[in-house]
Parts: C-alpha cells; sequence; structure tokens
C-alpha cells in the first residue's frame, strides 16, 4: 500500500551485531552457521525477485528444538530477535530503531491509517525462523496490522500479502483503491479492492486479500467523516458559487496531489466525489436527499 526504500544494510548486519554481543560459548553455533545463513539470504532474495516467498522452506509448528540451518535451532533463531535484538541497548537495537523510524510513523499495510510503532516479521519468525532478524523481512507495522497477520503464512502465491519493501511497482503507483458514494445522511463512502484488468490473476488477488486482510473498508470508512463534514459545510456556504464543474475541478485538485498516496483513504475518497455526478451537483441545502 505504501512503498518504503529497503533499510540500507547489509543482508547478515543484524545477524552479526547480535553475535557480536554473546558471550564466546553462545557465540560458537551462529559464527559456525554464518555460510548456511548467507545461503538463506541468497534463496530469499531469489524468491523476491519473483514475488514466491510462500515457496521459502518453513519450520513445523512448535519444536524449538528442530535444526534449521547449520547448527542453529529454531529456538536459536527466534531468540537471536526476542532476546538479541528486542532487549539490546546496543547496535542491534540501534538497527531496529533505523528501520522503524524510516516509516516516518506511517503503517505501509495499511496506507498510513496505523501509526508504525513495531517492526512485522512479513515472513513470521516461526514459520521462517531462518529470517527472524533478515533486515528485508522486518517492516514498520502499526500493531493492528501486525496482530492480524498472525503467525501464519498463505501456501500460494495469489494470497501473500503485499511486501512494502519488494513487491511489484504496480500495487504502488496503479490505482486498484476505489470508493462509491452513498446518497444518505450523512453521506457515506464504501471503499474496495478493483485492481485493473490488465495485472495478472495472481496480483489482482493478492491485492483484493491484502485489502480484506487489513480490513481497509472499515478503517478507511472511519477516516471519511472528519474531512467530508467541513467539505459538505463548505459547499454550502463559501463554496456554493461555484458550479458543478467548478466543484468537480476542486475536488480533483485533491484527487490529484501526488503528497498523497495514490491508493490511500484520502485520494481515493476525492476521486469517487469527483466520480459522482450527484454530489458534485448538489449545494447540500434543502430536501438534497430526495432533490
Amino acid at each position: 500500500m505504501k512503498k518504503l526504500a529497503t533499510p540500507a544494510f547489509n543482508v547478515l548486519d543484524l545477524f552479526d551485531a547480535c553475535a557480536s554481543e554473546m558471550d564466546e560459548v553462545a557465540r560458537q553455533p551462529f559464527t559456525a552457521s554464518r555460510a548456511q545463513i548467507q545461503l538463506a539470504t541468497d534463496a530469499f532474495s531469489a524468491h523476491s525477485a519473483t514475488q514466491t516467498w510462500c515457496q521459502l522452506p518453513r519450520a513445523r509448528h512448535g519444536h524449538g528444538e528442530d535444526i534449521i540451518t547449520g547448527s542453529l535451532s529454531k529456538s536459536h533463531l527466534m531468540n537471536l530477535y526476542d532476546e538479541g535484538v528486542l532487549k539490546s541497548k546496543g547496535r542491534p537495537r540501534d538497527i531496529y530503531d533505523q528501520i522503524l523510524v524510516a516509516a516516518h510513523g506511517q503503517c505501509p499495510y495499511c496506507a498510513g491509517i496505523g501509526n508504525a510503532r513495531t517492526l512485522d516479521h512479513y515472513l513470521p519468525k516461526a514459520k521462517f525462523p531462518t529470517f527472524s532478524v533478515h533486515p528485508h523481512n522486518l517492516v514498520p507495522s502499526c500493531r493492528d496490522c501486525n496482530t492480524d497477520a498472525g503467525a501464519g503464512f498463505p501456501t500460494s502465491p495469489e494470497f501473500q500479502p503485499i511486501h512494502p519493501y519488494l513487491d511489484k511497482d504496480c500495487f504502488f503507483l496503479e490505482r486498484w483503491v476505489h470508493a462509491e458514494v452513498i446518497r444518505c445522511e450523512p453521506v457515506v463512502l464504501r471503499f474496495f479492492a478493483a485492481p485493473p484488468v490488465h495485472w495478472s490473476d495472481i496480483d489482482q488477488q493478492r491485492a483484493k486479500k491484502h485489502f480484506v486482510d487489513c480490513k481497509l473498508t472499515d478503517r478507511f470508512s472511519s477516516q471519511v467523516a472528519g474531512e467530508l463534514s467541513p467539505l459538505i459545510l463548505q459547499r454550502k456556504s463559501s463554496l456554493a458559487v461555484f458550479s458543478t464543474a467548478e466543484f468537480r475541478a476542486h475536488l480533483r485538485i485533491v484527487a490529484n496531489d501526488e503528497s498523497l498516496l495514490l491508493n490511500g483513504w484520502k485520494r481515493t475518497m476525492y476521486f469517487a466525489l469527483c466520480e459522482s455526478d450527484w454530489f458534485c451537483s448538489t449545494d447540500f441545502n434543502g430536501a438534497w436527499l430526495t432533490g
């Protein structure tokens, strides 16, 4: 929904930073397994190029004792994040904070509706522990999106959530979130996903699934009242002199504002208002519901 720049860290920077803070005995299996971790990050990169992260090998549910790569168990790798990053007061925590701050407080999954206050594992660490501290797998997220994602991950490409760092440009540069104006009191908008028909079936399904999983119909709708009510008051007063065409042009200024997210709630709302002949032609004085 919102494109983020890929973190400016080497894929093993966080792994090495965590290992450097361990005592010699604890560090040994991580040092011995570093080459295998590097191979795993190469596989991550290969699947990122084709957006097929769902095909990467998974760990079994539970079974912390299972050896995942090299001599590292599932518990080793999950604790590397839980203990080595979150509880660090040194370099690992500094890297964590830099990745988080880069989102400027806006959760990319929900197009900035929520505040990004934590890092989400795009590939859940319980299923993909090898990537528990891979910088490209750590995405700034609001608590709602992080919680809704859960510990699972789809096994089919068409159900994968949109990756804010590594996904196709079409999800960020083409319009696929739309809304319709509902003529009622008060006026409401219904948001929905309608990807372009020239997209592949997989990309269309992914966009629709992402929209549902992040509960964007309700979350986008919740933002409307604070913007729409003052706009209608303006239309009844200072903007009453505008013709239908002039009012439509006034709305289109915001709809075309490239400083706003293309598929965010605000631009989508203004696109819908522009496209509604009824909304553009109504002065909202008198019996505007039946007139």
